[in-house]
């Protein structure tokens, strides 16, 4: 159950404290007091766009807690799916901080948590049923929705659409492996050319095609400075080899010399030898024509292809890979289809045993609905309609086989026709009500939220439907709107909402009624600011 509301920085609710309790909780006040903020404070909680306008001071932090009462067994599976360390011990403190440059935080007893972890708790345990929700009623996939809810069919539908997922997914990859084969059967003959191309590339990637062309530069260097390597050959082989020989005689026939003096002259001789060694392998360098022409017809050949292809030569090369890989799957590409094709079919039979499971679960369900709210109907003033949900079978969906529609008349002489063509407001806003009340039990132990649910009824009516909500309430904790006594006087907790001005700025008000206040509230309710003894009295005997 949700023991407490707290807000902070919000609209014309400034900071309040809302304590409710189990059973049904009404909140009264008169008109602009702020009861449906208040509501609606709970429905935009979960909400991943909260509307900004509705901040106070832009320039404060917002805050909105609830402190909720909850299974600490349910709980601790969604923390665990989540890999959250939170204690459970059945009170759980949910908060969502808006700060003034406009970020969301949520934190769950103090421990920070995505959004989607409160969108989750919110859908498992809260049921909002607000102003203007009748208008969804005549949308065909809500309508299913609503069927879904009734029929409670939560995990059949999961497990459904994971495989569908699959489906889905295996019939894509069959179809691209059919539309590759088809590609290659039409452009075998311009494929068969690129590849022959492209296969003339012998670089791997652009950072070899850099080391070519450095290497290829330099190879023009060398030749174009044979004639002057042919020179210091001849030079070192002739004049160079001579001295060296004559300076070794002259020095053999001085024996008196130093003996580092002929180490210098052996040493020289040496390097001598060195050095016509190198500038030789120099000169055979320059002579090696063919590599250096083959590096260079590459640089070429890439030049060529860029400019033909309009490609990078990384791109190129992918190019040439991927027609070879494709090339390569098509010796395989029948086994590959036919592989997929037995995937495929497989998953469309599972898929398909699932949906009819599922279609089977909602026309059952569909009679049982459509009695209920035919029976609801008479209840809220419409006596002698006739509601039915008519059945479609389609083509495998994301929602299994069935095309549903609800179908109303309001005369028994009428066949029913399509919500949007033949139901007003007032029929769809108390069709809706009664389909509330209807999902609502099926889940027990939820919140539920009504937003002025009786807008446009009265009398008996209004009591009936007073009624509804209070039965709800012994299985599900209601909160509830209300601007009729007739509903008001059904409250386990009577909230009363109430405006005030203190200095220029307004305040919002929320008091828990005594029994007495209850009947002051009531007989307001009944006939207006001034009020009569008998509204007293006739208030007295309704809270009775």
């Amino acid at each position: 159950m949700l023991e407490k509301l707290e807000v902070t920085n919000l609209s014309i609710l400034g900071s309040i404290e809302v304590n409710f309790s189990n059973g049904l909780n009404i909140a009264t006040g008169e008109t602009g007091a702020g009861k449906s903020l208040m509501l609606s404070t709970l429905v935009f909680f979960p909400a991943k766009k909260f509307p900004l306008e509705l901040i106070k001071n832009k320039d404060d932090e917002t805050v909105i807690s609830v402190l909720v009462r909850l299974k600490s067994k349910n709980m601790k599976k969604i923390f665990l799916e989540n890999n959250l360390k939170i204690e459970c011990n059945d009170l759980f403190k949910i908060v969502r901080k808006i700060s003034s440059n406009k970020i969301t935080k949520y934190y769950i007893n103090n421990v920070k948590v995505k959004a989607d972890i409160v969108t989750q708790i919110f859908e498992n345990y809260f049921s909002f049923f607000v102003q203007g929700a009748q208008s969804f009623l005549i949308d065909k996939s809500y309508q299913l929705y609503v069927l879904d809810k009734f029929v409670n069919i939560e995990d059949l539908l999961l497990s459904y659409k994971s495989n569908y997922i699959k489906y889905v997914e295996s019939l894509k990859r069959l179809n691209k492996i059919i539309a590759e084969k088809k590609e290659i059967d039409e452009k075998r003959e311009f494929l068969n050319f690129q590849f022959n191309e492209l296969s003339k590339i012998d670089i791997k990637n652009v950072d070899q095609e850099l080391e070519f062309i450095e290497e290829v530069k330099n190879q023009r260097m060398i030749n174009e400075n044979k004639e002057a390597i042919a020179g210091l050959i001849s030079y070192i082989d002739s004049d160079g080899t001579n001295t060296i020989n004559q300076i070794q005689t002259k020095i053999a026939k001085t024996s008196f010399l130093d003996e580092n003096i002929n180490k210098i002259v052996e040493e020289l001789s040496s390097n001598i030898s060195e050095l016509s060694y190198q500038v030789s392998m120099l000169a055979n360098e320059a002579s090696v024509d063919e590599l250096f022409s083959n590096k260079q017809e590459q640089l070429f050949l890439l030049k060529d292809l860029r400019r033909k292809y309009k490609l990078t030569t990384d791109e190129l090369i992918k190019k040439r890979d991927d027609i070879k890989g494709m090339f390569s799957r098509e010796a395989g590409i029948d086994d590959m289809i036919s592989k997929t094709q037995k995937e495929n079919s497989l998953l469309k039979t599972i898929c398909l045993d699932e949906a009819f499971i599922i279609s089977k679960k909602r026309k059952k369900g569909s009679l049982l609905l459509s009695k209920l709210i035919r029976k609801g109907l008479v209840d809220l003033g419409i006596p002698n309609s006739n509601w039915i949900v008519s059945f479609r079978e389609i083509e495998i969906s994301n929602n299994g086989v069935d095309d549903i529609e609800f179908l109303f008349s309001a005369n028994p002489d009428f066949s029913p026709e399509p919500l949007k063509s033949v139901a007003s407001g007032g029929e769809l806003s108390r069709m809706m009500l009664v389909i509330s009340l209807e999902i609502s039990k099926v889940f027990e132990s939820k919140i539920v939220l009504f937003d002025e649910p009786d807008v446009g009824l009265g009398g008996a009516v209004a009591e009936k439907l007073g009624e509804k909500i209070a039965r709800l309430s012994k299985s599900s904790q209601v909160l509830c709107i209300s601007h009729l006594p007739q509903v008001a006087s059904f409250a386990d907790t009577h909230l009363l909402i109430s405006k005030k001005l203190n200095k220029g700025v307004t305040h919002i008000d929320v008091k828990s009624l005594t029994k007495e206040e209850r009947v002051n509230e009531i007989a307001r309710m009944i006939s207006g600011r001034k009020i009569e003894e008998e509204a007293l009295i006739l208030a007295n005997k309704m809270i009775k």
